[in-house]
């Protein structure tokens, strides 16, 4: 990761301000000359700050002594220019003092562009010190001003800048939201370098949600545009993304070698920052390859180096682990201690994975120092806690870009139809003024009635068909996730809680990735069509059946008592066992389920609590030694 107090992603570089028209030099005043000149040679320097930050910063302390002597209006611009240049560079707390003072040196005439790009900085200085909720308040005020005043180029780097904050908290379909919309300003502006920009934003997205091919492949998008403009620092930034993606996806050569090219090229600024980043890559790459003689040397420079907290946070998880690995039962739950302190630090990151991976780091010390009972309670734990985590971030990312693009290309069709209905209506009237014929005129009322009537009749036919498809599995033509429990939802809130007979069923396929990984994805998707057909000639009417995972199934059992449903459960599990499943190559193949029945009642009176107690028994049958029907307590 590059940015500070960001966990363990890479995201690109912040803030970037409007492109400056073409210039020739850099031409810095002398002592004396107007506050013209002044205002010039700080537009001037913007070039140089996206080529070579490290200089750009020489220049720009050079103009302090005239700085302090010029308007408020200059000082501001001027701090502006110093952050930005700053920000790239993470020397110190240079970045934070700059944003300080700018703020500090606006007044209520200043320009409004000027005023907009130091208050996202300051939203980015929140963001490096955790406190996200202010970072994204702050995000959110410029993007909604910079789209008023229309200030495109700003607008699309806020929201870029807000999307990865999203993304940072764990707040996925916002965040997706949010990218998506940069993207298509971005492009309408064809901007190559705002299009690399919000790539590279991409790129760390998919990265946070474990989609890393996907996150290669932007990185290297915005990777070939940074080397055709020549800007070696995002071409660095770009480079860690590559880096940090190979290493999550277990790639170790190309991690290695990625964080290695980083490194070169961040040589030339002796920033302790890019050392930092460079040792902490190589440690941590590593460590996760189990090589502990190479790690433990590049965790320690890091951690002696000056850094992001969060990111030592990460170190001492795999320091711990190599530290016990030799012995050494105090260093290693010492470094875990330092670990949790650090994250006690970042109340936002509660419940996202790197704050999870901690006690996976801890269960792999006890299993190293020998306690394997604690070993394993600390595993099993975290892994519940990582499947509901990878559970909730599936259903949201998948489901939010369909909706997101179906809702997208349906305002455009409606604002075409708006635009054109205009058209048509001033034509009209222009033919109206000139007293054309009464009957071109009608013919030509009558025209534009038809093609509207007909394209609203198609409208009409497409929305009926999306709303239908939205609510629906495409694979087995069950319900799906979102309708399911918006229903399952609904059927809670209106039951009496003293007479209310309710029931769900939660079925999941045992060993479907081992089905996959053997037979091939075809043939997974044949079992599940296959166990959708299963469950509808088992269910009765009134019953609903939606597939709410990759291979679970919820069944919601109407005005049904626990004793009831167990009879339903039963014959559906029976059913299943005793099915010969035929894969589409022929092959016979004995599939069971586990299944799970929770009933409304004391303790589950909505939706949420329900299927939680299905959720646990279901794993309480798979604990049990899976192909069972095993019922909430």
């Amino acid at each position: 990761m590059i940015r500070s107090s960001l966990s363990t992603w890479p995201p690109r570089l912040a803030l970037v301000l409007f492109l400056a028209a073409p210039l020739a030099g850099l031409a810095l005043p002398a002592r004396g000359e107007p506050a013209a000149d002044l205002t010039r040679a700080l537009h001037e320097l913007q070039e140089l700050i996206w080529r070579d930050p490290w200089t750009a910063r020489e220049h720009l302390n050079a103009l302090r002594p005239e700085v302090a002597r010029a308007e408020a209006r200059i000082q501001a611009l001027y701090y502006q220019r110093l952050a930005f240049a700053l920000m790239n560079l993470y020397v110190g707390d240079e970045f934070e003092r700059a944003v300080e003072a700018g703020l500090a040196s606006l007044t209520p005439g200043a320009p409004a562009e000027t005023r907009l790009f130091l208050e996202l900085f300051d939203g980015i200085r929140a963001r490096r010190a955790g406190d996200y909720a202010r970072a994204r308040q702050r995000m959110e005020q410029v993007v909604e001003e910079a789209r008023t005043r229309g200030l495109e180029f700003l607008a699309v780097f806020a929201m870029a800048e807000l999307g990865f904050t999203r993304s940072v908290a764990g707040d996925n379909e916002l965040a997706l939201t949010e990218l998506q919309r940069a993207y298509a300003m971005a492009v309408a502006r064809r901007d190559d370098f705002l299009i690399a920009f919000v790539n590279e934003s991409f790129g760390a997205f998919y990265g946070y949600i474990n989609a890393y091919d996907e996150s290669i492949a932007h990185y290297q998008k915005a990777l070939d545009t940074y080397d055709e403009l020549g800007y070696t620092v995002y071409e660095a930034e770009a480079t860690y993304g590559f880096a940090i993606s190979y290493r999550y996806a277990r790639r170790w050569e190309a991690a290695l070698a990625s964080f290695r090219r980083y490194r070169e090229l961040t040589e030339g600024g002796s920033s302790d920052h890019g050392r930092f980043m460079a040792h902490y890559g190589l440690g941590m790459t590593y460590a996760e390859m189990d090589d502990c003689a190479s790690a433990l040397p590049n965790i320690g420079l890091a951690l002696g180096t000056e850094g992001p907290l969060d990111f030592k946070a990460e170190l001492y998880k795999r320091q711990a682990v190599c530290l016990a690995g030799r012995g050494d039962a105090a260093g290693a739950r010492g470094a875990i201690a330092a670990a949790r302190n650090i994250f006690d630090q970042f109340t936002e990151l509660e419940g996202t994975r790197w704050v999870l991976e901690v006690d996976k780091a801890l269960a792999q010390v006890e299993a190293r120092l020998g306690d394997s009972t604690r070993a394993f309670a600390l595993l099993l734990a975290y892994h519940e806690d990582m499947l509901a985590l990878e559970r909730k971030n599936a259903s949201e990312r998948l489901m939010t870009l369909r909706l997101d693009l179906e809702n997208a290309r349906k305002d455009h069709e409606i604002e075409l139809l708006r635009e054109q209905a205009r058209v048509d209506a001033l034509e009209l009237e222009q033919q109206r003024r000139d007293n054309r014929a009464q009957r071109l005129t009608t013919a030509s009322w009558i025209g534009a009635t038809c093609i509207v009537v007909g394209f609203l009749a198609y409208q009409l036919r497409n929305t009926r068909r999306f709303r239908d498809l939205s609510s629906r599995d495409e694979l087995t033509g069950l319900y799906n996730r979102r309708f399911i429990f918006n229903h399952l939802e609904k059927l809670t809130r209106d039951l009496p809680e003293d007479r209310g007979e309710l029931s769900i069923v939660l079925i999941d396929v045992d060993d479907f990735k081992g089905i996959n990984d053997r037979y091939g994805h075809p043939a997974g998707d044949c079992i599940l069509e296959t166990m959708a057909e299963l469950g509808r000639g088992q269910l009765r009417p009134g019953d609903e059946m939606a597939r709410v995972g990759g291979e679970e199934f919820l069944c919601i059992l109407p005005r049904t008592p626990v004793a009831q449903a167990r009879a339903v459960a039963g014959r559906l599990l029976d059913s299943i066992r005793q099915h010969r499943f035929i894969l589409p190559d022929g092959t016979p193949l004995q599939v069971t389920v586990s299944i799970g029945l929770a009933a409304f009642g004391p303790g589950c009176r909505d939706a949420d609590s329900l299927y939680a107690a299905a959720d646990h028994a279901m794993y309480r049958a798979k604990s049990a030694g899976k192909d069972r029907l095993t019922t909430a307590s």
